[in-house]
Formats: structure tokens, sequence, C-alpha cells
């Protein structure tokens, strides 16, 4: 009888670790092998067919443009892939195919010894620069979970939506589908082999699928090495133009659209030069009218709102604005649906949607931007059809179901957008309102109608008010869509929410004290729904009285108490009327509509300080209000009451073989709460951790394996995001390491002054060792300053510099050979 035993750990999309185990026994283990090809690296005259045997080494593929007549072989090669967690063999074969005909059919079986797949039919790529006819394909990722069936729910949805639009066999109407990472829960060949691969089997017979690296592919016990046995993009390259990431990141061309596949997971100089070469191209190159770019991570997130790519969005994007033919950016990683646009250029940028792990409104901290013209929780995939003669693309997103609704949505559609290039753009606005010299607050300004040659309809409005005529650095800037989808109605329909519903697009209603006192300009300009902008208007001039003497601010050193920690609360520019005061509000309530503040006080000056308190957990915000009212003067600050963790570690020097134990207490034990170890210098969110664990409870330990040698963090982190309300514990891990030979408990650092201007005193205190490093991060743990001290260095003072950073908290590090030691200065 043989044995497996099965252990299943739940996960969140954030993070990576899958195990199974299966609980069994048989006395004849035998099985049918069953060949399902795998299509990928397309190409005009070329494909790559790739599949998975247990046994056999051979590779052979016969193709034929007759089902009945497959008269030419190929052959290719195998690989013999190993995993710690895989039992029995895993042979990898892939044979590429060449000399073929652009835009043909061709029938096809993968063979392996006496073991042959069924005949399939591919159609190749289109010849480069062909612009006759339609070039389409699938957006589907975020495969991940095992045991659910939404991705090849999503799968069959599309499938048959396809032929429902089209009629006829999916390959004859699609060109490809793009999967836009974490196709695997974590980096090991059982994954590959069933969640991946085994869950795509419906489609990858007869369209090439391609794929972009997720967080997700970078865990586990093969990590990025079992992506690149499986893969093979590094001979792909748009216009000769070589990836310096190899599998990692790479382009390719397919008839006049250039697809342009990101790293999120490689934030690095390379990749950004790399970008910039192949837009330099795309430019200038006649045979390419559409550049379709795909990351995991995505630019904008309306849940888990820092969980984003800072780097694809402020290195990147802008490298891909430099050409008109940008005109999307697919992403993933959060598991629903989101479409926005940028704001000054026409591209859009979306979240795919996937089926895997549950996320939906109220799980998370979330945040309306004014860039995502909607989020909606439900599980989805995209038909992305370009037009090459009408040079226009139509995008379709279908939804088959939700975490809260489960597999209830056959097909529906939930969005749609084009881009068309050469249609005129909307009519110069103008600002229709009479306004006066002299205004006081609330006033209304009021735009001209939508007018436009093209037929297309209002998307968006902007107005700007500056007190400079360049508009530079405007002190409003308001865009608005035409709608709006944030939130949830909640049970029973859980249907999107168009929170802009009500809105007249055409008016803006400057509140009380909404800008101080002084001269002001105001100008307008009108989107349509094909992303083009209008013309600025006219600008109108106008001056403030009776309101404030500056923007009025309501802020906090922190973002999170304690349940009763004394909340100071600064305030500025208030209006000195005699009862403005300062309220907190839980999150989700409305200040003058029944719903009494948690903690109140009335303020004494336009600014200054005052101190609440709340008794109960949750999130709140506070904000300034006038003269006994419910007209809120500043912009709402957000803070959350929780109990504070303290992490702490075993240990301040690990040698390289031993296990990492991290403590932590008076936690707050939210569901997904967990611990995470990054090294010194990474920004959790933008890199994935070193390693993580779930954790529960008020107290405990967990227990991480051994470590590279090199400096790291760990830190308790709340609801699968990455925010972190304590402090970082910081340590080390070297070769050869030894125990310390003194009592270090007396060692200490003195930081002063604080606030600095920036020139910092460090005093050590009892130090009986000589110091090894001073770095100073930021409380995201970006490193702005880092001292290796080589030679012996055993004094009371150090003097450092760090002026020149944004003003603020930052974490200084000073380590020895056995310990580390932080502390807090506040850059003023």
């Amino acid at each position: 009888m043989m044995k497996f035993l099965l252990h299943l750990k739940f996960l969140s999309r954030n993070k990576f670790s899958f195990l199974f185990i299966f609980l069994t026994g048989f006395n004849n283990y035998c099985y049918t092998q069953v060949i399902i090809p795998y299509l990928q690296s397309p190409s005009p005259t070329t494909i790559l067919v790739s599949w998975k045997t247990g046994t056999g080494t051979e590779t052979i593929v016969k193709i034929g443009t007759d089902s009945l007549n497959l008269n030419q072989t190929f052959t290719g090669s195998h690989q013999k892939l190993t995993d710690s967690g895989y039992t029995g063999n895993y042979f990898y074969h892939s044979v590429q195919l060449t000399g073929l005909q652009p835009s043909s059919f061709y029938y096809y079986k993968a063979i392996t010894g006496a073991i042959e797949s069924k005949t399939y039919r591919f159609k190749t790529q289109p010849e480069n620069g062909n612009n006759f006819g339609h070039f389409r394909f699938l957006i589907i990722g975020d495969n991940q979970i095992a045991n659910r069936d939404g991705f090849e729910r999503l799968m069959s949805a599309a499938n048959n939506k396809v032929f429902q639009k089209y009629g006829g066999s999916i390959e004859e109407n699609i060109n490809l589908i793009m999967n836009v990472g974490d196709q695997v829960d974590e980096g090991n060949l059982f994954q590959y082999e069933n969640v991946h691969f085994g869950k795509s089997k419906l489609l990858s017979p007869n369209l090439p699928i391609m794929t972009a690296v997720g967080n997700h592919e970078t865990y586990g016990t093969m990590g990025l090495e079992a992506y690149y046995h499986h893969f093979f993009y590094d001979k792909l390259r748009y216009k000769g133009i070589v990836s310096p990431g190899g599998e990692d990141y790479y382009s390719f061309q397919a008839g006049r659209v250039v697809f342009v596949v990101l790293s999120s997971e490689h934030p690095n100089i390379d990749q950004v030069r790399w970008v910039q070469q192949l837009i330099d191209s795309v430019k200038v190159d006649k045979d390419v009218d559409w550049l379709i770019s795909v990351a995991h991570r995505p630019i904008q997130a309306e849940q888990y709102i820092d969980d984003i790519s800072p780097y694809i969005k402020n290195q990147v994007v802008p490298i891909l604005t430099q050409s008109p033919k940008s005109v999307i950016l697919i992403t993933g990683h959060h598991h629903l649906y989101a479409r926005g646009q940028l704001a000054d250029f026409p591209m859009y940028h979306i979240i795919s949607g996937a089926a895997s792990w549950d996320q939906f409104w109220g799980q998370s901290v979330e945040k309306d931007y004014d860039n995502v013209q909607k989020t909606i929780d439900f599980w989805a995939y995209q038909i992305v059809d370009i037009d090459l003669e009408k040079q226009e693309m139509q995008v379709e997103s279908y939804a088959i179901g939700s975490p809260k609704l489960g597999f209830t949505l056959n097909n529906v559609l939930i969005d749609s957008f084009h881009r068309t290039f050469g249609n005129p753009i909307p009519s110069q606005p103008k600002i229709a309102t009479e306004v006066p010299d002299t205004i006081q607050l609330p006033f209304t300004f009021k735009s001209s109608e939508f007018q436009t040659k093209s037929g297309e309809e209002l998307n968006s409005t902007q107005f700007q008010v500056s007190a400079n005529e360049e508009f530079i650095n405007p002190d409003k800037d308001i865009i608005r869509d035409f709608e709006n989808l944030y939130g949830s109605t909640g049970n029973p329909g859980y249907l999107p929410v168009d929170i802009n519903k009500n809105i007249n697009l055409l008016e803006y209603k400057i509140k009380q004290y909404g800008l101080p006192n002084g001269r002001y300009f105001i100008r307008v300009r009108h989107r349509d729904k094909n992303l083009e902008w209008s013309d600025w208007s006219n600008k109108k001039s106008f001056i403030v009285t009776k309101s404030t003497e500056g923007i009025s601010e309501v802020s906090t050193l922190k973002k999170y108490f304690d349940i009763n920690e004394p909340i100071n609360i600064f305030y500025k520019n208030g209006p000195a009327n005699q009862k403005d005061w300062i309220g907190i509000y839980r999150k989700g309530e409305t200040p003058g509509s029944g719903s009494y503040s948690t903690d109140w006080k009335y303020v004494n000056s336009p600014s200054g300080m005052v101190t609440l308190q709340v008794n109960a957990p949750g999130e709140y915000f506070a904000v300034l209000f006038s003269n006994d009212g419910y007209t809120e003067i500043s912009q709402r600050v957000w803070i959350n009451i929780t109990s504070i963790p303290v992490t702490t570690t075993s240990k301040s020097v690990y040698d390289e073989r031993e296990k990492i134990v991290v403590n932590f207490l008076n936690a707050p034990s939210f569901k997904y709460d967990w611990i995470g170890i990054y090294k010194l210098g990474n920004i959790p969110g933008m890199v994935g951790s070193t390693d993580w664990k779930y954790v529960s409870g008020k107290t405990g330990s967990v227990i991480f394996n051994s470590l590279p040698p090199g400096n790291y963090f760990a830190n308790y982190f709340l609801l699968n995001g990455y925010d972190e309300p304590g402090n970082r514990v910081y340590f080390s891990v070297e070769t050869n390491a030894v125990s310390a030979k003194y009592n270090l408990t007396g060692e200490t650092i003195t930081i002063y002054p604080s606030p600095t201007n920036g020139m910092l005193n460090i005093g050590f205190n009892n130090f009986r060792e000589n110091i090894k490093t001073i770095s100073v991060t930021t409380l995201l743990g970006q490193l702005v300053f880092f001292q290796s001290l080589k030679e012996d260095h055993l004094k009371e003072t150090e003097t450092i510099d760090i002026s020149g950073n944004q003003k603020g908290i930052y974490l200084i590090s000073v380590t020895t050979h056995a310990s580390t030691m932080t502390g807090k200065v506040i850059l003023k």
C-alpha cells in the first residue's frame, strides 16, 4: 500500500505558500498518461509546443494543413525537472515549429513514445505590419488556487462568449491569451502541472498563452527557476531589442501590435532603459499602430490601496506615454475588476479580475481615486478586439460571479470601452458663470455644454483653480467621470454603486473655507469617451474674501494608535470662529446626519493642537468643522485604533545556518495579519518579502528558515496588506556568526537633536564592541543613509547628515557584530 499525506494551507493573493497533501491508499497504482499540449511564444512563422509527461523522453510533433495528413515532423528536447515536494518523474517537452506561413491554420499532435495527444489546430500570428482584418486576444490571469475551478470557468466562459459573438472555433477568432501573472500560488512543479497547465487545458492546445511574472511565481521551493524551465521567452524581441531580463520581461510583435510584457517584481533600472529602447523604436515604426503593456501589479487600486507597483507607475509609465500608440496597461494581482485612465494621456489601465482568492468591499483599506473610473469586485476576463483597418480598439469585460454571489453570473457584460485613432477632440469649453471680481464661499462655477464633432459622449470634466496664471501646482484640481463605480450595495444583490450618479459634471462647487483669502484663476476642460481632452477654456479670475488665511489642515504624527492612547491632532489655518471644533468619527459615519462624534473639542485659535481619545478599535477620521456646524473645513485625516504590536527577534545576529525566530505581543490579531521579513532597504508592497507567515493570537512566535548573509528587518503587518502599526525589528545574518561575549543589555544609543534640521549626533552608551554600520530609513523602509565603518570604530559619538530628505520621522539603526539598536528622529 502506498500512502500520501495531505496538508492544505489557505493563503492570500499577496503571499505565497501552497502545499498539498493527499491522503489515500491503493494496492495497484496505475494511471493513463494523457498529453495535453500548451502553445506559447508565437510569431507569424513559428510557434512553440510544450507538454509534460511522467514517463518517456521522446519529443515529437507532427503537423500538417490537413487533419488527416500530418505530413511534417519536428523533434524537440526535454528537461527532467526535480522538486523537493514533487513525487514521481516530471519530463517537460518542448518543440519549436518553424517555417510556417503567417495567418495560417495548422493541425498537429504531440508524441512521446507510444503516447499521442489528440489532433488539435492552431493559427499562426499575422505578418508584422499586416493591417487587414481584426487582431483579438483574451485577458485572463491570477489562476493560483488548486482546489477552486474559477479559472477553468473563466476559460469556458470566454470560449462560449467568443463562439456567441463570432461563430466558429476559438482559434479562428482569437490570436492569443495574455495571462497577467500569479498563474501559480508558488513556484513548484505540482503548481505548474495542476494550477497553470491543468487549468489552462481547455484552450492551451489551440491558443498560445503568454504570461507575466507575478509575485507568486517568485515564491516556493523553486521560485522563478520553475518559471524559466516552463516558458521560453528569452528569444522574443521586438525589432531585435534584447531584454536584459531574459524571461523576466520581454516584447514581441504580432501584426501591427507590439506587446511589452513587464515585470513589476524586478524593479531595476535595466528594465527602464529597455522600455525606453522599445518606445524609441515604436514611435518611428510605420508597421506598428498599437502598443499593449502588461504587468502583474497595478499602478492604482481602490482596495488594498498600497498594494501597487510604484516602480511601474513612476518609472515605466512615463516612458510608455512618450508614444500615442500606447493605449492600455493590463494588470492583475488584485482579484477583482477595475478600470481607469491616465489623467493627461489617452491610455487605459485595468485590473483584469481573476477568480482566485476572495477580494471584496469592506475587506481592506479603501480609497476612491479620480483616475479609477470603476472598481467591481467580480471575477472577470476581457476580450480585446482591434480593428486594424479602422484603427479602433474595443475592450469588453465579462463576469462569471463574485466572492459574495458565487458563480451565479453567466457572462454578464460589466464594462466596455474603446480607443479610436484619428477622431477630432472635443470643442473648447468656457466658464459659463458670470464671476464677480470678489466672491464669498461657497460658490458654484458652471461650464458650458459638452460639444464635439466626433460623435463621442462626455466622459469627464476637469476643473482647476490656481493662485498663479500658469496653473502650476493648482490649489484645486478635480477630475470627475460620468460614472464612478465604487463600493457595493451589500446583501442581497452586492451590485456596484455609482457614487457619481447624481453629480452634474458641468458644475463645480467650492465649499465654505475651501480656499484661503486671495486672488485665483479657474479653467475647465472636457474629455470624451475616446479619452481625448478638449483644449482648456480661457481662464477667469476672482478674489476670495472672508475665508481663512491659509489652507486649513489637520494632521497626526502617526497613523496607528492604541485604545485610549492620547491622539494629538494638529491643525492650522482655521477660520478662527468662536466655536470651530475638531471631531473624530468612525469610518462610514456622516457628520451631521445623526451620527455622534466619538470624541471632540473646540479649538481656540486658527492653529494649534487638541488631544482626543478613542476607546474602541476600528478605522476613524478626524476633521476640522466650522462654528458649531458640520461644514468640513479641512481634509479628513485617517487613523486606526488598534493594539500596537511589539515585534522582536530572539537574536540580533544569526548564523546563516540558524532559523530566525520572530516574537510578537500585544497584537490586534485581525484575520490575515502576518509577520514579514525584508532585506534592509526593500519597501514592502514594492518587492516581495524574503519570507513571511500568517499569525493569530495576541502573543506568539514564528520560526522562519535560515537566510543568506545580509541585513534584514521583520515586522507585524495588518490585514493582508502592508500597514505596519508597530516598529520594525532589525537583525543581521552572517557567516560563522558567534554569540556575544558580553551582556549587551546595557548598550544603548542616544540620538540628538530631535527634531533636527539634518545634522544628527548619535551617542553610543556602554558599547563594548566596534560599530559596523549606521543606516537611516523612512517608516516605509526606504534607505536614505548608510555608512559602513570598515576600520575598528569604538567611540562615544558619531555625527551624520540626513538633510535633503523630506520632512518626517526616520529610523536610525546601529549594528555591531552581535547586536542592532534602533531609534527615531524627526527631520524638520
